[in-house]
C-alpha cells in the first residue's frame, strides 16, 4: 500500500494507543505529562550517595527518548552506560550528559546482532560489577529513508521484520538476562512500548515486538519480585523525536516530547511500582493499560 494512499491512522505515526475499549485506569493521579510528575520529594534530589553512584545502562541512547532519558538520569548524577549504533551520535550524547552533570561512557552495539549483543555485555561487565538500572528503548519503526508502516505484511522485506524483533525484544531479553545477576536489592527495569490506535495492520513487525516488549515487563515484574527487582514499561503516544519530526512534522503539535518521556522514566527509578505498563500521551493523565 502506498503511504499517500493510506488511511490517516497510518499517518499518525508509530506511536498510537488504540485499547479504548478498556477503561484506562489512571497514574499517578492529577498529574498530565506537560504538568510533569511528582518525581521525588525534592526534584534536584542526586541518586549519589556515600556507598556509591547509579549505575545505568540506556539502549537507543543516540537521539530521541533514550538521549532524553541519559541526559535525565546525569541530573542526577548517575554514571550512565550509552548505547546505540552510531558513535558520532553516541559522543554528543556523552557530551550532554557531561554538560548536565552525569558521567557516561559511550558503548556502540549493532542490538540486531548477537554477536554484538554479547560483545556489548562483555565491554559493560569489564567496567562495572553492578548495573542499577537498564532502560530498552531501541527500536526498529523506520529506515534510513522510509517509515515501516502503511505496508502489508507480505510485503515487508524478510531482514527487517527479522531486525524489529531483535532489537525490539531479542536484546532487551538477552540484556536483561545478563544484568540481572549484577542487580541488586531496589534496581529498576524499564521497557519502552507504544501505543497503536489503529492496532497492527498497516506495522505487523513492530506492534509484535512492542506487544512483546509489555509480556516482557509482567513476566519480569513477578519473576523477579522476590529479588524486589522493580520492572516497568512505558507506553509513549507520538513523540517528538528527530524521526518523528523528518516524517510527521504535520502533526507534531500533538506529539509529547521525549523530555516528559525521560521525567516518568526518572519517577519510577524513584519509586517501588512494578508490573506497570503506563500510557503517556500529551496533555492527558498517564494511566495504566496492558494490551488485550
Amino acid at each position: 500500500m502506498m503511504k499517500d494512499k493510506a488511511p490517516r491512522a497510518y499517518a499518525r505515526g508509530i506511536f498510537k494507543y488504540f485499547s479504548e475499549r478498556n477503561p484506562p485506569k489512571h497514574y499517578p493521579p492529577s498529574h498530565k505529562a506537560s504538568e510533569g510528575y511528582p518525581l521525588s520529594s525534592t526534584n534536584s534530589r542526586s541518586w549519589s550517595s556515600a556507598k556509591a553512584d547509579k549505575f545505568a545502562i540506556v539502549t537507543g541512547a543516540s537521539t530521541g527518548i533514550g538521549r532524553a532519558i541519559a541526559i535525565a538520569f546525569a541530573k542526577k548524577r548517575a554514571k550512565v552506560a550509552l548505547v546505540a549504533r552510531t558513535k558520532d551520535r553516541l559522543q554528543q550524547t556523552k557530551d550532554l550528559v557531561e554538560k548536565a552533570g552525569g558521567q557516561a561512557e559511550i558503548f556502540p552495539a549493532d542490538l540486531s546482532k548477537l554477536d554484538s549483543i554479547n560483545d556489548l555485555i562483555s565491554r559493560i561487565k569489564s567496567k562495572t560489577k553492578k548495573v542499577d538500572i537498564l532502560v530498552n528503548v531501541a527500536g526498529i519503526w523506520h529506515g534510513e529513508n522510509e517509515v515501516y508502516a502503511a505496508r502489508d505484511f507480505a510485503d515487508f522485506p524478510q531482514q527487517v521484520i527479522l531486525d524489529t524483533y531483535f532489537v525490539g525484544i531479542i536484546a532487551p531479553t538477552i540484556l536483561t538476562h545478563a544484568f540481572v545477576p549484577l542487580m541488586g536489592k531496589g534496581s529498576k527495569i524499564i521497557n519502552i512500548s507504544g501505543t497503536f490506535e489503529s492496532g497492527a495492520k498497516g506495522w505487523l513487525p513492530y506492534y509484535v515486538s512492542k506487544r512483546a516488549i509489555e509480556d516482557l515487563t509482567v513476566g519480569l515484574s513477578e519473576e523477579l519480585k522476590e529479588k524486589e527487582i522493580h520492572v516497568n514499561a512505558i507506553s509513549p503516544s507520538d513523540t517528538a523525536t528527530d524521526a518523528y519530526k523528518k516524517y510527521f512534522p504535520q502533526y507534531l503539535e500533538e506529539a509529547i516530547k521525549p523530555e516528559e518521556i525521560a521525567a516518568y522514566a526518572v519517577y519510577l527509578c524513584e519509586n517501588n511500582l512494578s508490573g506497570k505498563v503506563t500510557v503517556l500521551k500529551k496533555d492527558k493523565e498517564p494511566f495504566e493499560s496492558f494490551h488485550r
